[in-house]
């Protein structure tokens, strides 16, 4: 049977006008050498989705504006989906408070990354997780170390380079993947798009902008005239750990 672009037919029943089937998942991964948290997730969007009468990838992308092929990548139980895809998944189920589902997905996010990162980094998501505040750990050796630990922030975020070009305009994708590849320097300018686009708090950027000064004396001055301006809204009554605006960059680089 050739499938159709919004499901099939179900076998023996014929075309059904108006009906829509959703095709069979491919069965989970199985075994030992997969992530098990991860595949529980996964399992966990197939039942909400059976849940919600099984639709179509094709109308849940466009109850959700998540395409289709995301849809399907995020109940493989291959790779974790971004926040963003989960989202519209859940969503297009019929499910709008993301709390529960947001934790869920912040526990396989962090059981990974803890995984795969040193000792010490894992120890520094665990305090990000704990305390919900992202500051940087008091020392940070040199610019390489920093930004290792910014794409670290990032993937703690379960921000892609996209997403992290979608929440602060000025740059581009490429660029932060140079900057985090270490292909091109961390400027003040760049580090403060990311924190703001991964919801830094005032508090929290200051102490990351006091690391890049002590790690690239050129940004130095930079950062003192950004550190007097934050001062000076603290003393207006301004609270700290409000969010903050990123620089105002005319065009994409």
């Amino acid at each position: 049977m050739t499938p159709l672009a919004r499901g099939y037919s179900a076998p023996g029943c014929g075309p059904t006008k108006g009906h829509v089937v959703a095709r069979p998942m491919n069965a989970l991964p199985a075994g030992d050498a997969h992530d098990r948290r991860l595949v529980n997730f996964a399992a966990a969007l197939r039942s909400l989705r059976e849940q919600a009468g099984e639709p179509s990838l094709a109308q849940m992308s466009q109850r959700s504006g998540v395409c289709i092929a995301s849809l399907s990548d995020a109940h493989s139980g291959i790779k974790l989906p971004t926040w963003r895809t989960v989202r519209g998944y859940i969503s297009a189920c019929g499910i709008h408070d993301t709390t529960a589902w947001r934790s869920r997905w912040d526990d396989v996010l962090l059981s990974q990354h803890t995984e795969r990162a040193s000792s010490t980094h894992a120890a520094l998501m665990k305090r990000w997780a704990s305390t919900q505040q992202v500051t940087p750990p008091q020392w940070i050796k040199d610019e390489v170390e920093l930004a290792r630990l910014l794409d670290q922030m990032r993937r703690f975020r379960g921000l892609s380079l996209r997403d992290l070009a979608r929440r602060s305009a000025g740059f581009s994708h490429h660029t932060y993947g140079a900057v985090l590849r270490g292909d091109r320097p961390v400027t003040t300018d760049v580090l403060l798009a990311m924190l703001q686009a991964c919801r830094v708090d005032r508090g929290a950027a200051q102490r990351w902008l006091g690391q890049l000064a002590r790690v690239r004396p050129a940004e130095a001055l930079r950062v003192s005239g950004l550190m007097a301006k934050f001062d000076t809204r603290r003393a207006r009554g301004i609270s700290p750990h409000r969010g903050f605006r990123g620089p105002r960059v005319a065009a994409a680089r």
